[in-house]
């Protein structure tokens, strides 16, 4: 099958492009042609980004891929974000499957967490957005002259409804696909696919005895990092944190770590993702300290396949993954007090980074990944 695969960026930024560089290498494996079709955002190691596929254009030349019978034509294209039918006339009558990643669908903030005391909120978009003063967002267009606008929740559904009528929509985890249906996707339209990572071919190596936890992703408010930092205080003097990645939230990081447990934390800067595993090689536990309600949280089947057990909030897509294993514990979201206690517990289990391999190779094979998307291409395309 000739699949055009529509990226935000042309290299790799955060999980959306991890994923689908993984997904576009699997699909490849498998026989089929794929083309990768790249929107304006910046991304790192363009060159390897693009190796999976057979060729790469701009997002402003999808118009010719609509005949699947030219040469450059596709039988289907599997968009990775949008916001609506409009962005995708582009693409003409071919048939369409969307990717929900995270909760830019169902959010007018897309972050799922209040701005007044940021706790976290599972409400589909309507009264309460404004109740809660959700409507008013950050502008952050180059050509805004206010650095606030309004955002209407009524609209966000409209929009959603007009998308998933042109085209079936891919949740990431059952809790994304409940707020997809919460807001107004019949069910029919709404498929679950967690976005399970390769293996990892190479050896795992002996957990480190001594207290290291590691933290991976993107430094924003959301991932909740400053969590993990101030969960610092509640154990032992000799534990220490890296904090692997980059990103807008890590200055204020950095002046917190210094603040709250002076030379026990490392930032690490951006990593290439073919070397975070070595990240999590060094750690004892890893933690995925979320804020927002985690869409999936890849982070933790990749640390569970290096034999670490992890800790994350429980709430979410983490659920899907981090329960029915003595490989990984939930904490409250938000408390670093819990994040700190449940981080001993997996401190003082020998057998839980063997107990997060097993689950990790039994439950999420990537062979499943490929599988599922291989034949709701096929059923969207007949």
């Amino acid at each position: 099958m000739r699949v055009a695969m529509v990226v935000p960026s042309n290299g790799f930024v955060g999980g959306i492009e991890r994923h689908a560089h993984d997904l576009a290498r699997g699909l490849s494996g498998r026989g089929h042609e794929l083309t990768l079709v790249y929107g304006d955002l910046p991304g790192r190691q363009p060159t390897r980004f693009a190796e999976p596929f057979a060729r790469a254009i701009p997002r402003s030349e999808a118009h010719t891929l609509r005949s699947a019978t030219a040469d450059g034509g596709v039988d289907i294209v599997y968009v990775h974000r949008a916001a609506s039918a409009e962005e995708l006339v582009d693409f003409g009558p071919l048939p369409l499957v969307v990717v929900s990643h995270d909760h830019d669908l169902t959010c007018v903030r897309s972050h799922r967490y209040l701005p007044i005391g940021h706790a976290p909120c599972h409400r589909p978009p309507g009264l309460a957005c404004f109740r809660h003063g959700c409507v008013v967002v950050r502008d952050r267009r180059p050509e805004s002259r206010l650095p606030v606008t309004l955002k209407n929740p009524y609209l966000l559904r409209r929009r959603l409804r007009g998308l998933a009528t042109r085209a079936p929509l891919v949740s990431c985890s059952r809790y994304v696909r409940d707020q997809l249906v919460r807001a107004g996707v019949p069910p029919s339209r709404a498929h679950v696919i967690h976005p399970i990572p390769p293996e990892d071919d190479r050896p795992t190596v002996p957990r480190p005895k001594a207290p290291h936890l590691v933290c991976a992703g993107n430094l924003l408010r959301g991932k909740g990092v400053d969590i993990a930092i101030d969960a610092m205080r509640h154990l032992p003097a000799d534990t220490e944190l890296t904090i692997v990645g980059d990103g807008p939230s890590r200055a204020d990081l950095e002046r917190q770590a210094i603040a709250e447990a002076p030379r026990r934390i490392r930032f690490t800067g951006w990593v290439p993702p073919g070397e975070i595993a070595s990240f999590y090689d060094q750690a004892s536990v890893v933690v995925v300290p979320s804020r927002w309600p985690e869409p999936f949280g890849m982070v933790g089947i990749e640390a569970m396949r290096r034999a670490r057990p992890v800790v994350a909030a429980g709430h979410g897509g983490i659920e899907e993954w981090a329960n029915g294993t003595a490989g990984a514990r939930t904490f409250a979201p938000g408390d670093a007090r819990s994040l700190a206690e449940a981080a001993r517990a997996l401190l003082a289990n020998d057998d839980a980074g063997s107990a997060a391999l097993l689950h990790a190779q039994e439950r999420f094979p990537h062979a499943r990944l490929l599988d599922e998307v291989e034949a709701l291409l096929g059923q969207v395309a007949a």
